[in-house]
């Protein structure tokens, strides 16, 4: 049967992809969205984008979207998780009964979306990964900080750069200017005149982008853990160096209260024993259960890794009671978690490639900077500064961005936006929801007066006042404060 078919004249009409369509002329606004089944209970569908939006290069490539089936008739309302380098659509399709309320999944069609570099959308991917294991768990032979130790992370970070461009699209085009153009694409496609937009952590400088690209495009725009896209790279990771020094000091507080808590004496005396221990592990490593062993790099992220929520920090006194008698298992699990990688081998996704090129095409701490950032990094906190010092080498081989303009986020906006900021979050320090709502035209601060990365979702009375706002109360009647 098979020979006969071969031997007929008649030859099945082979459908013109949109991105040949796109290459062959035709305009990326003239795109029509196609949604698909795809996994169990959603659709899924793909946006051809130019890979530069300011110079045109002829290059094209494919976003990925995502949404809930059945919810077409529903409000658009665009999600990110965050990162960058956090994938929407894995986003929406793993946690959709947990992303916000009720409400916002009853009223609103969401859509998550990866954007460029991210997920399914061009990847970033980095051919070797071995050298990623070396990049976030791997011991330098020499004494930390010490030139030999510096040089030996500029050359790995070097070689894993290099590692993550040898295929895949020119990464410096994959800058959240660029992705924030993606965003206005989408609105257009999707017959929008403005754009409703949840924006988490780093969704929350996206969506600034947005706003300050596309002022009069802006709708419904909640911005949770907020970031303050004005200041510099090595400004970010020294508040970011405080936050999680403080959270963890509120940890440390709360531990000392408990009967299985590893600590003895007062907060002073753990911030020793901690800073000890890793002190220790700059120069040796500890066993574990997974025929892998914890050095210093890993064991920061673990701890870091239970600091973005209250609800994980049982998990971290059980990996450092462990890890102080020797077993560093559950630390190991902590940082694996952070990271994204699979134990028994590999990554789940490509959320660090991504986040460091997303990141470096943004912005970074130049060398010459360096000096003077180093001392206040390490004076922000005794137990980790020391660990984030030379920021300056993490951008080391990879490009800056391109098609990226000088923007103003103090434009007058189509939509007054609702910033969300978590007093004691780490990872996105309090005052950066302050400076955020201070620069977006019309935005009002909702302060969580509690612990842990971003809250909508998570707290009853953020959910409340969130979800007044989305429903269309004015902002001004809305309570602004949830202790």
């Amino acid at each position: 049967m098979g020979s006969v078919l071969l031997l007929t004249a008649c030859y099945p009409q082979v459908p013109v992809e949109p991105i040949d369509e796109i290459r062959a002329g035709k305009d990326v606004t003239s795109q029509e969205l196609v949604w698909e089944s795809c996994d169990l209970g959603f659709e899924c569908t793909t946006v051809v984008a130019p890979l530069n939006w300011v110079v045109e290069t002829g290059e094209y490539l494919t976003l990925s979207l995502i949404r809930p089936a059945g919810s077409a008739e529903l409000a658009p309302i665009l999600v990110n998780p965050g990162g960058p380098g956090a994938s929407g659509v894995d986003f929406v399709r793993d946690n959709l009964d947990t992303i916000g309320t009720n409400f916002l999944r009853e009223n609103f069609q969401l859509i998550g979306f990866d954007p460029r570099g991210v997920g399914e959308s061009a990847p970033v991917t980095c051919v070797d990964s071995d050298l990623k294991d070396q990049v976030y768990y791997g011991q330098s032979p020499y004494e930390y900080g010490s030139d030999q130790d510096l040089k030996w992370t500029e050359d790995l970070v070097q070689r894993f750069a290099d590692s993550c461009q040898s295929v895949g699209f020119d990464v410096s085009h994959f800058n959240t200017q660029q992705s924030a153009r993606d965003m206005d694409l989408i609105r257009e496609l999707l017959g929008l005149e403005v754009l409703d937009y949840l924006g988490y952590s780093y969704g929350t400088e996206l969506g600034a982008t947005y706003a300050a690209l596309f002022p009069d495009r802006v709708g419904k725009f909640v911005l949770d853990g907020a970031a303050d896209p004005t200041i510099s790279t090595g400004e970010n990771l020294l508040n970011q160096v405080a936050g999680f020094d403080a959270a963890f000091k509120t940890y440390l507080v709360d531990c000392l209260q408990q009967a299985e808590c590893p600590f003895d004496g007062d907060l002073d005396q753990a911030l020793l024993k901690v800073a000890d221990f890793l002190e220790m592990l700059e120069t040796k490593t500890l066993p574990t259960q997974f025929d892998r062993e914890v050095g210093v790099t890993a064991a920061i992220y673990g701890i870091i890794a239970a600091l973005y929520s209250e609800e994980s920090w049982p998990y971290l006194t059980q990996a450092l009671s462990e890890a102080f008698d020797g077993d560093a298992s559950t630390l190991l699990m902590l940082a694996d978690f952070y990271n994204d990688r699979d134990p028994d081998g590999g990554y789940l996704s490509n959320i660090n490639e991504a986040n460091i090129a997303i990141g470096c095409a943004d912005s970074r701490v130049r060398f010459e900077d360096a000096a003077d950032l180093t001392p206040k990094i390490e004076a922000a906190s005794a137990v980790f500064g020391k660990y984030f010092a030379s920021p300056e080498l993490s951008c080391v081989g990879w490009p800056e961005g391109q098609g990226k303009v000088e923007l103003d986020f103090r434009q007058k906006l189509g939509y007054p936006p609702l910033v969300v900021g978590t007093t004691g979050d780490p990872a996105t320090p309090f005052v950066q929801a302050q400076a955020l709502s201070e620069i977006l035209d019309g935005a009002k601060l909702l302060t969580f007066e509690g612990e842990g990365h971003t809250a909508y979702g998570s707290n009853p009375c953020v959910n409340e006042v969130v979800d007044q706002y989305l429903s269309g109360a004015p902002i001004d009647s809305l309570k602004l404060l949830c202790p």
